[in-house]
């Protein structure tokens, strides 16, 4: 074999400075004389000077002699060894040793044929423009048959216009050749018929099999080929060990089925990364020889080269398991609806020991999905299903594949409502009873929704009632605590099924690693069935009670409505906090219907005027038995404005949202706001918190503060009635707490204290004087100022 030596790497050849020559430049052949030397194929055959030698550089001139001009061609010989081998490598580089050259260097290595002809085995060449002069540096893979055998090496121009070749009279250029035996010891494996075999042998209850390559010349390819059975897992790595620099290459593979035609799949590493690694495992569906394509990744187009590189090795690694799913080991599988693993809670009533199941799966290669069912028995009244998917710390025979897990679970049911399957995509995609839409928290969800509704490859549309995806960048996140939720189940005739998919988003991940998917059918809560008699809420009537107690109301029933929330992920004081993965759920996640809604209707106080009442707000959430605070409130207000032209005797005529269009929500903030009462000229220092919150043993209190002024404003009074909607908001928890809301009015104006210890008085009303009408007559007497609650910053 020929001697080892090290090729000589591209950051080796520096450019030395000089001027360059060209078609119009003169020459001093006084200073550089120009030496024309190997000009034809016979000369490089015969003349010692031609004979280019491992490890000794050659510098000569791309012009030719006498009149100094273009057209020049340089020809060289090399002798092969004669232990020269298929593992036998040549390297040839060519450089122009100078900062400028109008020489777009071109080498071409050829085989001499016993026709008298050459074939050529590579050709380079620097289209460098306007550049800088770049190295031409190749590596070929010789043949066995070439031992003892002399190449030629044509060097020359590559001239953008083909009839104007130029040539470079000052600067020399550079040829050197090493000869090296190639690291790859399976070589020549570039063909699948040359394909190395890898051995599979027992370890642990799994086949394991392991191989080492090199990818050392440009757009080298190695094959490796072993044997599969059907419904076994394979599981094949491929990685560069990190040795500190960027490859000349991007690892990337390709695993083939038996017969090579069909490519199973495939890989490359992102750019610029030290090494890399890939890895898939597939659920084998052919039994027979795979192949495993290793190379470097050449574009899209397959056109781009992959430089060889003989300093950075490859490891393979194979391994052939058993399927550890019992739903994935016998058909037909839970990967599709069709085989979703079944549960019933049929003759089991809500909240009941039969009423609840757990399953275990696991995501054991790519494009794993698990499909399960769970059917509920006819029920009168709504009902409650709840779900969370909990990893386990079984399984994990290989590590996780590269890349970021983001497993979801989906919950979906068939829609049928209609005559024919048209129909029922429509009734999927606008019918809210047949499929609820809950839009408004998370716009984006709309997408994933409407694409259920109008797939083709799905026996029926399906309508997702909740979607949760894994969010691994928040630690709030971690161990899949977002993958659980609580649907409202309306009240149906005949029994419903509930679909359940567990997946990686992508189906380009796993782990096999075992999760547990729970699920229970809960009675809804008692409070809950009393506001649904039928097929809508009905809100709750109250009468709003008088008050002398400041700012909190009083902690009797006369002032307070109970409840308990259950389904849904609750309110965000912004889209932002859904963005950023806050609450109890990650960016993407959506429920139909996003929250429980509590409703009140209080009665409004009938008193003289100026009407304007000072409101007392407070509210009160259990805590968990952890002591933790499951989530807060929101309270959305609806009033009536009795002076609106569309109001009248028992017409409402409606307002949800301030002056500034802002919806009328009451949710707790710790910061300091500006009041409605606040004058835009004042410092923010002068600003306080508008609630305050007090941690007691067993419950979380919310309480309006003074400095929020709280109050019912004259139109709101006449109006008669107020809507209070209860739901919960920044919801950290699913578990059922009960929540209290005490309201009632006072007096109004109420005062407030400020920084110093002194206080101000909430705006009081003033009476106008009247108004004079055009006939002379004056109005009565009226009110101006005093409460504008809805006029929030």
């Amino acid at each position: 074999m020929p001697t080892q030596v090290r090729l000589l790497p591209l950051a080796l050849l520096a450019l030395v400075a000089c001027s360059s020559g060209g078609e119009d430049e003169e020459t001093d052949a006084g200073t550089n004389p120009v030496e024309d030397l190997c000009n034809t194929r016979e000369e490089a055959l015969t003349l010692a000077e031609c004979e280019l030698k491992p490890g000794e550089p050659l510098e000569r001139f791309l012009a030719q002699a006498g009149e100094v001009k273009a057209g020049d061609q340089d020809w060289y010989r090399i002798v092969l060894p004669a232990d020269t081998s298929a593992r036998t490598l040549l390297n040839v580089n060519g450089a122009y040793l100078a900062a400028s050259t109008a020489v777009n260097l071109s080498v071409t290595v050829l085989e001499p044929l016993a026709s008298g002809s050459d074939s050529a085995l590579v050709k380079k060449e620097d289209k460098h423009g306007q550049g800088a002069p770049r190295p031409v540096d190749m590596v070929l893979p010789l043949r066995e048959d070439l031992k003892s055998k002399t190449l030629l090496v044509l060097v020359q121009d590559s001239p953008d216009v083909v009839s104007r070749p130029n040539y470079d009279a000052k600067s020399r250029y550079r040829l050197t050749m090493q000869i090296a035996t190639n690291p790859d010891t399976h070589e020549p494996n570039d063909v699948p018929t040359a394909a190395t075999p890898v051995t599979l042998a027992s370890e642990a209850g799994q086949l394991v099999g392991t191989a080492t390559g090199y990818l050392a010349t440009d757009n080298d390819v190695d094959h490796y080929t072993f044997a599969l059975t059907a419904g076994k897992v394979a599981y094949v790595r491929l990685v560069a060990p990190n040795q500190e620099f960027v490859p000349n290459w991007r690892l990337a593979y390709e695993l083939r089925r038996p017969g090579f035609a069909e490519k199973e799949d495939e890989g490359q590493v992102p750019p610029q990364v030290r090494g890399g690694e890939l890895a898939t495992a597939r659920k084998v569906q052919q039994t027979g020889t795979w192949t495993l394509v290793v190379k470097g990744y050449r574009g899209t187009d397959d056109k781009d080269t992959a430089q060889g590189d003989l300093r950075q090795r490859y490891e393979v690694e194979v391994r052939v398991m058993d399927e550890e799913d019992p739903q994935d080991r016998t058909a037909p599988t839970n990967d599709t609806i069709q085989g979703a693993t079944a549960r019933s809670f049929e003759g089991s009533a809500p909240g009941s020991a039969g009423a609840t199941t757990s399953i275990t799966g696991r995501l054991g290669y790519k494009a794993d999905r698990d499909w399960y069912s769970v059917r509920l028995p006819a029920s009168t009244v709504p009902t409650v299903l709840r779900y969370r998917v909990v990893p386990l710390g079984t399984g994990g025979r290989f590590p996780p594949l590269p890349g970021t897990p983001d497993r979801l679970v989906q919950v979906v049911t068939l829609v049928s409502k209609g005559a024919n399957l048209n129909e029922w995509r429509t009734s999927c995609l606008s019918d809210v009873t047949a499929c609820p839409k809950g839009f408004g928290e998370n716009p984006d969800a709309r997408q994933l929704v409407e694409g259920y509704c109008t797939r083709t490859d799905l026996p029926a549309p399906m309508c997702t009632h909740s979607y949760r995806e894994e969010v691994t960048a928040n630690s709030r996140f971690a161990n899949l605590s977002n993958l659980r939720g609580q649907l409202p189940v309306p009240a149906h005739a005949a029994a419903v099924t509930y679909y359940f998919f567990v997946q990686d988003d992508g189906t380009n991940w796993a782990d096999d690693r075992d999760y547990r998917l729970e699920v229970d059918w809960q009675a809804e809560d008692a409070d809950e069935l009393a506001r649904n008699p039928g097929a809508a809420e009905v809100p709750v009537a109250r009468t709003l009670a008088s008050t002398t107690a400041y700012p909190a109301p009083p902690d009797t029933a006369e002032f307070s409505v109970s409840g308990q929330l259950s389904h849904g992920f609750g309110r965000l004081r912004s889209g932002n906090d859904r963005v950023n993965g806050l609450g109890v759920r990650g960016p993407a996640d959506y429920d139909a219907v996003p929250s429980d809604v509590d409703s009140y209707q209080f009665q409004l106080p009938s008193v003289a005027a100026p009407e304007d009442r000072a409101w007392l707000v407070q509210w009160e959430v259990e805590k968990l038995a952890d002591g933790g605070t499951p989530h807060g409130l929101a309270l959305d207000l609806t009033f009536c404005d009795g002076d609106s032209p569309d109001a009248g005797a028992g017409i409402c005529a409606p307002v949800t949202t301030g002056s500034r269009n802002g919806s009328l929500t009451l949710g707790y903030r710790s910061d300091a706001l500006r009041a409605w009462h606040t004058p835009s000229s004042a410092s923010v220092s002068s600003l306080q918190p508008q609630y305050t919150l007090e941690e007691r043993p067993n419950s979380t209190v919310v309480t309006l503060a003074p400095y929020a002024c709280g109050c019912l404003e004259r139109r709101f009074i006449r109006g008669g009635t107020m809507r209070v909607d209860v739901s919960a908001a920044e919801r950290l928890d699913y578990e059922r707490v009960n929540y209290t809301l005490r309201t009632g009015y006072g007096a109004y104006p109420q005062s407030y204290a400020l920084d110093g210890g002194a206080s101000a008085a909430c705006p009081a009303p003033v009476q106008d004087g009247g108004t004079t009408l055009p006939d002379g007559g004056v109005t009565p007497l009226g009110w101006a100022g005093g409460c504008v609650f809805t006029r929030q910053p």
